[in-house]
C-alpha cells in the first residue's frame, strides 16, 4: 500500500531539514504516526531519518547526504518496502540454553562467591562466540554502499524513472583539520573502546546476562525494496 499523502509530507519535512529549516522537534511530532503507517516505506524512512535529525544537516557527511537522497527517492517513487528474515543459525539458541543451565548448576554447587566469576570465564568466552555466530552477515551486494536501500543499480534506475526526482547536491565543506574536531574524534574513539571493554568484561565475568539475551533473541529482519 502506498500512502502518497504521507509520503509527500515526510519528504517535504526531510527537504526542509536538509535546507536547515527543520529541527529534531519537527520530526518528533510526526514520527509516532509514521512508525505505525500502513505504508512500510514511510515507517522505514521515518526510522532511518531519526538517526540524523538530531544533528544539523550541515554536519552530514557526503555519504550520509547521498543515503538520505535515496530515501527521498524511495518516498517519491512507487517503490514499496517489506522485511524478510535474515540468516539465522538455530543451533545457537539451544547451546545458549545449555550454557545458561550450566551456569546455574555451577552457582548452586560452588555458592555465590568471588570464585564463581573464575568458573564463569570459559563460559563467557563461549558466549561471545555464540553472539558472533548468532546472525551471520548476509552476502554483500555489488555497489551496496551506493544503492542502499535499493537492491541494485537496476532497481535504482527503475525508481528514478518512476519518479519526478531531482537529487539535491551536497553543498557543505567538511573540515576535520581543526584541533577541536580532532579532539572530539579522539574522545569519541576512547569512549567507544571503553564501552566495548566493559561490555566484554561483563560478558566474560557474568555470562548469564548474555546467555539469557541469546535465549530470547529471535531472527533479525532485512529491508527489501520492491521497485514498481
Amino acid at each position: 500500500m502506498i500512502d502518497r499523502e504521507r509520503r509527500n509530507q515526510l519528504a517535504a519535512l526531510i527537504r526542509r531539514y536538509l535546507d536547515g529549516k527543520a529541527t529534531a522537534a519537527d520530526f518528533e511530532k510526526c514520527q509516532l504516526e509514521n512508525y505505525i503507517s500502513a505504508d512500510q516505506a514511510v515507517s522505514h524512512v521515518s526510522l532511518e531519518i531519526g538517526f540524523y535529525s538530531e544533528n544539523a544537516a550541515s554536519t552530514l557527511s557526503k555519504e550520509d547526504w547521498d543515503y538520505i537522497q535515496r530515501l527521498l527517492l524511495l518516498l517519491d517513487s512507487n517503490s514499496t518496502v517489506s522485511w524478510k528474515t535474515a540468516p539465522y543459525r538455530l543451533w545457537t539458541q539451544p547451546v545458549a540454553e545449555a550454557l545458561l543451565f550450566t551456569c546455574l548448576v555451577i552457582a548452586l554447587t560452588t555458592g555465590f562467591t568471588l570464585n564463581l566469576f573464575l568458573y564463569f570465564i570459559p563460559i563467557g568466552l563461549i558466549s561471545l562466540l555464540l553472539l558472533y555466530f548468532q546472525s551471520p552477515r548476509s552476502k554483500v551486494r555489488p555497489f551496496e554502499e551506493v544503492v542502499t536501500p535499493f537492491q541494485s543499480i537496476a532497481d535504482l534506475g527503475i525508481a528514478y524513472d518512476s519518479a519526478n526526482f531531482v537529487k539535491q547536491r551536497y553543498c557543505f565543506s567538511q573540515s576535520h583539520s581543526s584541533k577541536e574536531s580532532s579532539i572530539e574524534v579522539y574522545m569519541m574513539l576512547i569512549e567507544g573502546y571503553m564501552m566495548l571493554f566493559f561490555f566484554f568484561l561483563l560478558c566474560i565475568c557474568v555470562p548469564p546476562i548474555l546467555l539469557y539475551y541469546l535465549c530470547c533473541l529471535g531472527p533479525d529482519y532485512e529491508v527489501q525494496v520492491q521497485t514498481a
